[in-house]
């Protein structure tokens, strides 16, 4: 029962984990941009908004949505560096989604007792474990992209929002593999024969199932 709470919590973190990646995703705060002439822009993953300071215009531009390859660089920024950085976040953003998104569907379907996917089979635990550890990967390689950025580019909440997503993804993984390597500590522990009296008497017939081995 406390190795299923452990479990349990460790998929609470993860799913957690997975909102925040949503919403860092779905937002237009990943970085925000200074352009030439006191404008700014608010970029994120899928979509782009002008943000104030913008002059000479009358009337305010609306937010737009944004693709694959899309080149929204600030002011002395590469466009194609910008690009790449973009373009490998969202890549990781999807992976981790769907990593964390299947480990919460083994989870669940290990509670409803189905026959191909128990809770006391041995692969269940490492299968949840394994992509909750891939998601914390793949984040971590977005996010190093964007260790470099503009002068004038500053990151916004929503970066920070999946960097809290890719640490509870590694707390949940790390959660996981502890109890998994805790149980097979137990196993790695030296065997303990128990030899009965009758086995130790000289006189006494020997019988081949006169002692026990602890099983692991």
């Amino acid at each position: 029962m406390a190795v299923q709470r452990l479990v349990a919590v460790a998929v609470a973190v993860a799913l957690l984990s997975l909102v925040l990646n949503n919403v860092a995703a779905f937002t237009s705060s990943w970085v925000l941009q200074h352009l030439e002439g006191g404008r700014k822009r608010s970029v994120g993953l899928w979509k782009m908004c002008p943000t104030g300071g913008e002059r000479g215009q009358g009337e305010q531009r609306q937010c737009e949505s944004l693709v694959w390859g899309s080149e929204y660089a600030g002011y002395q920024e590469s466009r194609s560096t910008v690009k790449l950085q973009f373009d490998m976040m969202r890549a990781c953003n999807l992976m981790a989604t769907v990593a964390l998104t299947v480990g919460q569907l083994i989870f669940l379907l290990g509670l409803m007792g189905l026959p191909f996917i128990m809770q006391e089979s041995q692969w269940w635990e490492e299968a949840i474990a394994a992509l909750f550890q891939l998601a914390s990967f793949v984040l971590v390689i977005g996010l190093v992209t964007f260790y470099k950025i503009g002068p004038y580019t500053h990151l916004s909440y929503s970066c920070y929002l999946d960097i809290a997503a890719c640490l509870l993804a590694t707390v949940a993984a790390a959660m996981l593999i502890w109890n998994i390597l805790h149980r097979r500590d137990d196993c790695l522990a030296p065997r303990i024969i128990i030899i009965s009296r009758s086995l130790a008497s000289p006189l006494h017939p020997r019988p081949d199932n006169d002692y026990v081995e602890s099983p692991c």
